[in-house]
């Protein structure tokens, strides 16, 4: 039994311990960025500038459109071609290098692990679900995405949508729209950043699809952290600063394979023990953590800049859109009310919005599509994720005039 540990452990030299730490720091550089960069994109799509919607920036649309493609030979409307992008590079990303994406570069995660520190901050000892209803939970995400592949395919539409966290997240400013189309998903990010302060990364671990699928892609990729169980001196560090609650210390054939992992790299570099846990593509083929995060970063970046330099993504916002209100149709925020219309469930025709899908405006208004479809000469089977802005302007009307249809 060791007893004295800095005796007989390797230790690591000052310069490693400073890239230690400065790895940890790129990476919460990196993901506080990212959420600041999906906040106030999406918020800014919301006000009104092209700017990239909450669409625009979350991978699992592609896949849900390619379902659709397959299926009906169309895909979902609100998905564009930077989308399709983004999926095909986490999923790349996915197969070199495992949940790296979830770990280093999803937005919705790190500010979950934010959450997380102000629990750790608040509360001395968390709470800890017992291991057996911990393991039973973990399988809903795979629950959900087959539910969400399986409506995909059948409808040929955004069908979680109105249920995701994440896209409520991106609708914050737009209260109408979160207190109806995404009033659920606003629930579940409300329990998300809440469950976070208790349970690090609560929905990672539980709900998230995205997650699910590059775990079992991820299982096809040689890298992986690993652990030498000869320079272990099993302090347990790497097991309490996981976000994800992997058994690492005692992890089988001296390697992490378990899905859960996001290679977050927070193991290694907190592992006091040189060499005992390092990141790789086998024994022989050590990264260091700075190097690991390095060209996961790179992996993900560099194809999405040459994707958004060659017009295929948007990445910035590059117009106001609302300065002028016969600019593309759409109203600006400081439109009269109109004068000679009822209200409908408190809406009149200024609180329609021209980001608001058509499937919006039928909870906003409680009028069924079939009836909002007769109002403004559609036919039955048009998408309900179309726009009304886009709808108006496939009809070759004026939005305002468009708009107002709903109320006569």
């Amino acid at each position: 039994m060791r007893k004295n540990y800095d005796n007989l452990a390797p230790i690591y030299s000052g310069k490693e311990k400073a890239m230690q730490a400065f790895s940890r720091i790129l990476r919460w550089v990196v993901l506080a960025c990212l959420i600041v960069f999906v906040i106030s994109a999406t918020v800014l799509h919301v006000l009104g500038y092209a700017a990239p919607s909450i669409h625009a920036l979350c991978p699992y649309g592609g896949l849900e459109s390619l379902l659709a493609f397959i299926t009906f030979g169309a895909f979902v409307k609100k998905i564009f071609l930077g989308t399709f992008v983004l999926f095909l590079v986490t999923m790349s990303l996915a197969i070199v290098m495992r949940r790296s994406f979830c770990g280093q570069m999803c937005a919705f995660g790190g500010l979950q692990e934010f959450f997380g520190k102000i629990g750790r901050k608040l509360f001395k000892k968390r709470p800890i679900l017992p291991k057996k209803l911990d393991r039973v939970l973990r399988y809903l995400k795979f629950v959900v995405l087959g539910i969400t592949v399986v409506m995909a395919w059948i409808t040929a539409e955004l069908w979680i949508t109105p249920y995701d966290p994440f896209n409520a997240l991106g609708h914050l400013a737009d209260f109408n729209a979160l207190m109806t189309t995404y009033l659920v998903g606003f629930i579940v990010l409300l329990v998300t950043l809440l469950g976070s302060v208790i349970y690090d990364r609560f929905f990672c671990k539980y709900l998230c699809p995205v997650g699910a699928l590059y775990g079992v892609i991820g299982k096809a990729s040689p890298y992986a952290v690993r652990i030498d169980k000869e320079k272990c001196i099993r302090c347990g560090l790497c097991n309490k600063t996981c976000p994800m609650n992997v058994e690492i210390m005692d992890a089988k054939n001296e390697k992490i394979t378990d899905i859960e992992c996001i290679n977050c790299n927070e193991c290694v570099n907190v592992c006091p023990s040189r060499g005992a846990l390092y990141t790789g593509f086998g024994k022989k083929k050590i990264l260091r953590p700075i190097l690991a995060t390095v060209l996961a970063l790179s992996l993900f970046f560099v194809p999405i800049i040459i994707a958004a330099s060659a017009g295929a993504m948007q990445l910035l916002p590059n117009k106001f859109l609302n300065s002028s209100a016969q600019d593309a149709h759409i109203e600006t925020d400081e439109e009269a009310p109109e004068e000679g219309f009822a209200e409908i469930q408190g809406y009149s025709p200024s609180d329609i919005k021209g980001s608001m899908t058509m499937q919006d405006v039928s909870n906003a208004l409680q009028m069924p599509l079939s009836e909002i479809y007769i109002k403004l000469g559609l036919p039955e089977d048009y998408p309900s994720v179309n726009t009304i802005k886009e709808t108006a302007l496939s009809q070759g009307i004026e939005f305002s005039s468009f708009k107002k249809a709903l109320f006569e």
